[in-house]
């Protein structure tokens, strides 16, 4: 028995389905399409749609943030990062200082306001460096770091082997330096509530089992309200792949998901892991992918499934969301994204791009200004804990 493909594998056929006539599509409730719309071997040119000339639209920066900064990437990703805040930053004003850590002189912040780093998972603004003992590393901590207001208190360490077995030291260091400065700034609170108390959130670095660094920023300028950035999604068992995880982290990152009856379109479905997620929201999903979904999945009364090409799909009316994680040429993708957002068949945008091996930065760059051409607004991109070389980028019409 083959065993079914998953996200990656079809991304690699270059198998097309054939071109069908326009008629009447099924209803949403409907089952998958006939059987016998099979993928054409010889389909290697795109659809006009994808030939079409590239609309590039710069997106605006904001001003950025002075300061020295310390941030903290997936690691391997530290070059992409330098590349990534040189160019919004400028020449020389970003370097590498250890796996999976990167430090620069101010900070890029978008049009609309807030830190916008695509290969960082966290950063802050470094306030002082401590070294020693634990109990010298939370004494030197407390006296220059006396927060004002409500505040709140992370300490983690860079996502390395190398450091990954120091998490326990930085739980220690952040429960001693919490009982410390209880004493003198009472209004200290959960992480879990930075998202609504407006609160600074107070980071310690454990850089060395004896160094630390540390610093502090309002949740305006947070990249992540989980600790290092290491935002780990927890998803039902019955899940059918990994990427349940990336678009749980998409969402959540986000900060709005699909609510009951929405309809929600899913380029490159199969076998079904984002759409699985949809559906435990009680939204409405056309699912569109020439490769089979799992049957529990494509039985699903709120499913309807397109066996056809996403760029060939189009939808008989405006949806709310579209969805889309095609293991596919990013470029191809995203003038497929900007036809969406041209044509308004969709308000609110969450895609995962994968990246080539080198220039990710400048391509990202590109993606973004493709994507804002086709009329897209809000832009953002991250590289999540849950990604790997992609990027999930967001936008709204």
């Amino acid at each position: 028995m083959s065993k079914p493909r998953g996200r990656r594998d079809r991304g690699k056929e270059r198998d097309r389905p054939r071109a069908r006539p326009e008629g009447p599509r099924r209803p949403l409730d409907a089952r998958a399409q006939r059987p016998d719309a099979r993928p054409r071997p010889d389909a290697r040119k795109p659809p006009d749609d994808r030939a079409q000339s590239i609309v590039r639209v710069p997106v605006e920066r904001g001003k950025p943030l002075d300061g020295e900064w310390l941030w903290t990437t997936r690691p391997g990703s530290e070059q992409d990062l330098v590349d990534e805040l040189t160019i919004a930053l400028g020449r020389d004003r970003a370097r590498r200082v250890g796996p999976a850590l990167v430090r620069s002189r101010g900070a890029p912040t978008a049009k609309e306001g807030g830190v916008e780093v695509t290969f960082a998972r966290q950063g802050f603004r470094i306030a002082g460096e401590a070294s020693g003992e634990r109990s010298a590393i939370v004494s030197a901590i407390a006296e220059r770091a006396r927060p004002q207001g409500t505040y709140a208190i992370s300490a983690w360490v860079p996502d390395t082997d190398a450091l990954n077995p120091l998490a326990p030291d930085a739980d220690a260091i952040e429960s001693a330096l919490a009982a410390t400065l209880d004493a003198q700034a009472p209004r200290r609170v959960a992480m879990t509530a930075l998202p609504h108390a407006g609160a600074m959130l107070l980071q310690v670095a454990l850089v060395a089992r004896d160094h630390a660094i540390f610093g502090a920023n309002g949740t305006e300028h947070l990249l992540s309200f989980s600790p290092g950035g290491r935002a780990r999604m927890r998803v039902g068992g019955e899940r059918p792949s990994r990427a349940a995880r990336k678009v749980e982290e998409a969402l959540a990152w986000l900060g709005v998901s699909p609510g009951p009856g929405e309809v929600c379109v899913d380029l490159g479905a199969a076998p079904g892991g984002w759409t699985w997620v949809l559906l435990e929201k009680r939204a409405k999903v056309i699912a569109v992918d020439p490769a089979e979904l799992r049957p529990d999945i494509a039985r699903h009364r709120n499913v309807a499934h397109h066996k056809a090409s996403a760029f060939q799909f189009a939808p008989e009316e405006p949806v709310d969301w579209l969805f889309c994680d095609m293991a596919w040429r990013p470029l191809e993708v995203a003038q497929l994204l900007a036809k969406w957002g041209r044509r308004r068949w969709a308000r609110i945008l969450v895609a995962n791009l994968k990246l080539p091996m080198k220039t990710k930065a400048k391509t990202v760059e590109d993606l973004k200004q493709v994507v804002a051409g086709g009329g897209w607004t809000r832009i953002r991109t991250r590289q999540l804990y849950h990604d790997r070389d992609e990027i999930t980028l967001t936008a709204h019409l």
